[in-house]
């Protein structure tokens, strides 16, 4: 008597592990995604609010100093003047600010081994650029639009420009992302130095105006130098004042980086466990 014939168990595809680079990617997205979700999902007006802050600051700038800047300034309109101002400055604080509570606030996630604090930081520092170059896009368009005058002769400088910057709030974000673990305490002090580098940035007020002797201790700052840069792009006529160096806030931002991810490889472990 034959017996019946047994059912081929069909064999599963084999797996592919994938590589370090891939679950990195994968656990930036996801953590993109719930970012955007925790930042937006509870307001009413959701990415509306990406545009009305910038929007509400340009105005009150305008209302107040529109007259006089527009005579002060030389070779850009005070509008373009400021959104090449107020969006990357917005950018660099609201990212190296929000690493200050990207531990705690994924501090759950860390369990699972393929997600690591730098996943956190990173989604957060891109989601930054992406909302606030969306908005310097969106407004540039609008200005466009309204007759105001724009180069395109320097796009991709200007788009390294915005690259370097980026890497410089990333660099930032990594040191106080470290030092916010231990106390976060230090974001009471980061917003009062952040409310100091907004009016010594040269973001409302262009620096021409400062006399040489004090203008060449706010060329310490290297925020000043990447924003004149950029709106050196966007309107070749806007000359640059003595010092103005992109060498200068190159060398900030390699050495900011190298103290962050020195501070990260140091204290990774100690901020994935739990408190």
């Amino acid at each position: 008597m034959e017996s019946p014939e047994q059912p081929q168990l069909k064999k599963l595809p084999r797996l592919k592990p994938r590589g370090g680079l891939t679950v990195m990617r994968a656990a930036i997205r996801a953590l993109l995604l719930r970012e955007l979700q925790t930042r937006f999902g509870q307001y009413r007006l959701g990415y509306v609010w990406v545009f009305l802050e910038p929007l509400f600051t340009i105005g009150i700038m305008l209302f107040l100093f529109g007259a006089v800047m527009e005579r002060a300034l030389p070779g850009i309109e005070y509008e373009i003047f400021l959104i090449n101002g107020i969006l990357p400055f917005f950018m660099f604080r609201s990212g190296v600010t929000q690493a200050l509570s990207a531990i705690q606030s994924n501090k759950g996630l860390f369990s699972y081994r393929p997600v690591k604090p730098i996943d956190a930081l990173l989604a957060r520092n891109f989601l930054e650029l992406l909302l606030k170059f969306i908005a310097y896009v969106f407004f540039s368009l609008g200005f466009l639009w309204l007759g105001y005058s724009i180069s395109f002769q320097h796009i991709p400088e200007l788009l390294f420009y915005w690259s370097l910057l980026f890497v410089f709030m990333l660099a930032f974000s990594l040191i106080f992302m470290v030092i916010g673990d231990f106390s976060q305490e230090i974001g009471k002090f980061l917003s009062v130095i952040f409310l100091i580098l907004y009016f010594l940035s040269g973001i409302l007020y262009s620096i021409h105006i400062i006399p040489a002797q004090y203008r060449e201790y706010l060329l310490w700052n290297p925020l000043i130098h990447i924003i004149e840069l950029m709106r050196h792009a966007v309107a070749p006529t806007y000359e640059l004042v003595s010092g103005i160096s992109l060498s200068y806030f190159v060398i900030w931002v390699i050495l900011s980086l190298f103290i962050g991810l020195l501070l990260y490889k140091r204290f990774e472990r100690q901020m994935v466990k739990s408190k």
